[in-house]
């Protein structure tokens, strides 16, 4: 795919470019020796609209905006998953300062939009159940978690925070790409290290010996390594570099839905009689180890808001 995207970007046509601010922009986030290559601009440019263009058509695929309210909560399986009780909402996401903030800024605004994202795991246990009569303890349950919750930045209306989605979309890529190059940084140091050793093992060899030759031969094959690492760790080649992973946009990060039926106690499938259909929403970023993030977008009110409590802590004294 990226050799057709590329073959595409290379007609003499004059293909549609993003902004330069833009493209510097992630460029800071992706490594700042990007704009030592050749013309960075002019190769960017043209991947950099291609992404965000895909960006802006991954963000038509984000669930329907949920209104954090009693009535909602009563009704919707996933906020029971997720707030334990409606007061737990105010807890939670009312306390939030970057929301705070955001009312504070416009006095005159009731609610706003926000990206909610949590960690999703399913997990096996075994739990108790009543059949016929009979109590069993051994019974394999499949439970669905959330944890980690994160509230991103708000928006006044939901248009505008899809609006500002493929964005933050392209700085998910280009923190991938900062994460491939301090791989390749990390490659370098190791083979610096195993051609420093290679060297010492050749000096302590006698000439002539099989451990001599392999030596010799270790030190040449960690050379061309070290040449290659090097050259993809200079300006050109981390510009390439980075046009590999804007081009990957549509691997990078997905967007899987599922549907299941959970019940209150968050089991999959139990059986239980309480169960309720739910739609799960999963961002799944691709890396070494996928991370998987529940996603909702949810609409809070002002009335939500609480203000920000500190733990009790025990000073010695009982009072009665």
């Amino acid at each position: 795919m990226f050799s057709a995207i590329k073959k595409l970007f290379s007609k003499a046509a004059e293909q549609p470019r993003a902004p330069a601010e833009l493209v510097d922009f992630l460029v800071e986030i992706a490594n700042p020796n990007i704009k030592l290559a050749r013309k960075y601009q002019e190769r960017l440019s043209p991947y950099v609209y291609w992404a965000q263009s895909h960006a802006a058509q991954f963000t038509t695929q984000w669930p329907e905006p949920i209104a954090l309210n009693t009535e909602n909560w009563r009704h919707q399986r996933i906020l029971q998953l997720l707030f334990a009780t409606p007061a737990r909402m105010g807890e939670l996401i009312g306390q939030n300062p970057g929301l705070h903030q955001w009312f504070a800024l416009n006095p005159f605004v009731d609610e706003c939009f926000v990206v909610f994202t949590a960690d999703s795991r399913q997990k096996m246990r075994y739990g108790m159940v009543e059949e016929g009569g009979q109590i069993r303890q051994d019974v394999p349950q499949q439970v669905l978690q959330f944890a980690g919750y994160r509230v991103h930045t708000p928006a006044g209306t939901c248009a505008e925070l899809i609006q500002a989605g493929p964005r933050r979309i392209l700085e998910i890529v280009a923190a991938q790409t900062n994460i491939r190059i301090n791989a390749l940084d990390e490659e370098k140091a190791r083979l610096d290290s195993e051609l420093l050793n290679a060297r010492t093992m050749l000096r302590m060899a006698k000439p002539h010996t099989p451990e001599y030759q392999h030596q010799h031969a270790r030190i040449q094959d960690l050379t061309q390594s070290l040449q290659e690492c090097n050259v993809a760790r200079g300006p050109d080649g981390l510009c390439e570099l980075f046009i590999t992973e804007l081009a990957a946009t549509p691997d990078i990060l997905t967007l899987e839905k599922h549907m299941m039926t959970v019940d209150s106690m968050g089991i999959i499938a139990s059986g239980l009689g309480d169960e309720m259909p739910i739609e799960i929403s999963e961002l799944v970023l691709q890396s070494q180890q996928n991370v998987r993030k529940l996603m909702l977008i949810l609409q809070v009110p002002r009335s939500l808001l609480q203000a920000p409590s500190t733990p009790a802590t025990f000073n010695g004294e009982a009072r009665f």
